[in-house]
């Protein structure tokens, strides 16, 4: 069983590029739980109902808004994971001003687990227990191959 199949797993970005393709990637190693984070609400439902129809017994389900807001980011994380449960997992597609970040990573620091991956700059670090990844961003599918790759070894 794939160390995603029982996560579950918000990626910021995740309604396009390279944050679409690992959420598909995802599905394909078993991942039942996708919240796809962005600021288009129309683009994140297209998304969301594609993963959903890609395969039978997972939840697609999109959040959207002003990623830099915090009221929004706070906003976005409850909704997602009322449906889903807290995330497991986060992948940040788009680095930056973003409060989705720290309103997950103050979560998944309370509940005293959790990965989180940035497609950015390549480091990683280990932060009360929460394992925080980052990738250089390159060709899409490139950086989805190894988010996946830097996942399987959780």
């Amino acid at each position: 069983m794939s160390p995603v199949h029982d996560a579950t797993t918000f990626i910021v970005g995740g309604d396009h590029g390279a944050g679409l393709l690992i959420a598909h990637r995802l599905v394909e190693l078993g991942a039942q739980r996708i919240g796809l984070i962005g600021r288009a609400v129309e683009q994140g439902e297209i998304a969301a109902r594609g993963l959903f129809e890609s395969a039978s017994g997972i939840w697609a389900l999109s959040g959207a808004g002003d990623l830099s807001s915090n009221e929004d980011a706070c906003r976005m994380v409850a909704e997602l994971a009322a449906s889903l449960g807290d995330a497991d997992i986060l992948i940040n597609c788009l680095p930056g001003d973003n409060a989705v970040t720290d309103v997950v990573l103050n979560s998944m620091r309370a509940l005293g687990h959790g990965t989180v991956v940035t497609v950015g700059g390549a480091s990683e670090s280990d932060s009360g227990g929460v394992r925080v990844r980052s990738v250089a961003l390159d060709e899409d599918l490139v950086v989805a191959n190894e988010v996946l790759a830097r996942l399987r070894h959780n």
